[in-house]
């Protein structure tokens, strides 16, 4: 007979808690062991004792957190590992550099806690990975139907017209520096855009981080180095 689903892994204050296993996912205050899925600033947070995740989540962090200094435990997808009888693994989520979805297994029930992924492709990070479970656990930030979301190849195909429309002007385009600046810059690349990208520095930052885990993102150069931008295309 299985436990019920409260007896092993519940909302509290500091986030999803599992008490067997001793350990908080993505919690939202300091606690002593957590289990991070990535490294966007609401689900990876500093102050921990300890952090289980993936090594890229983990060098993400490590750079947003230059002071902190948790004990960290890095854990490749696929690999398992035991924590009070609950058996941990980590699976792609598909959403950004290092993402994963947590997959408990305790007294015969699989639960997955998916954090936030994607289904899209996406040659930045890993794809999704569709996992059988008894229980879903999902982030659903634009799951209302209100949402619908333009087809990324051809919202990259006006950019590219506008630019060579409007040779004599600089086109900026807004993206966040974890995931979207570098689906962005894959995005264009994709399109046959093969010319340099200028990247805000905090943009510069942590693409120089996707391509030390080997993610080809093209030429990009730091914007501060610019002297003209006519024609040129921008990520802040």
């Amino acid at each position: 007979m299985t436990d019920a689903l409260e007896d092993w892994l519940r909302p509290t204050p500091a986030g999803l808690w599992c008490e067997p296993g001793g350990f908080h996912i993505d919690p939202q205050r300091a606690v002593p062991r957590a289990l991070v899925t990535h490294g966007h600033a609401d689900h990876a947070r500093p102050g921990h004792g300890a952090v289980l995740a993936t090594p890229e989540t983990l060098a993400i962090m490590a750079l947003r957190y230059p002071r902190d200094r948790p004990a960290r435990q890095p854990m490749r997808y696929g690999e398992t590992m035991q924590a009070g009888g609950v058996s941990v693994r980590l699976a792609p989520a598909g959403h950004v550099l290092g993402s994963a979805q947590a997959v408990l297994e305790y007294r015969g029930r699989r639960v997955v806690v998916s954090g936030d992924y994607k289904r899209a492709p996406d040659p930045t990070c890993a794809a999704f990975e569709p996992v059988p479970v008894d229980v879903f656990i999902t982030e659903a930030t634009f799951g209302l139907p209100v949402f619908r979301l333009p087809d990324d190849m051809a919202e990259t195909a006006r950019l590219l017209r506008s630019v060579e429309t409007f040779p004599d002007r600089c086109h900026v385009v807004g993206a966040y520096s974890l995931g979207k600046c570098q689906r962005m810059l894959g995005l264009l690349r994709r399109a046959g855009y093969d010319r340099p990208v200028w990247l805000h520095p905090a943009l510069d930052e942590m693409t120089g981080l996707y391509r030390q885990f080997g993610i080809d993102l093209g030429e990009t150069r730091p914007l501060g180095d610019a002297n003209g931008l006519a024609g040129q295309i921008v990520l802040q």
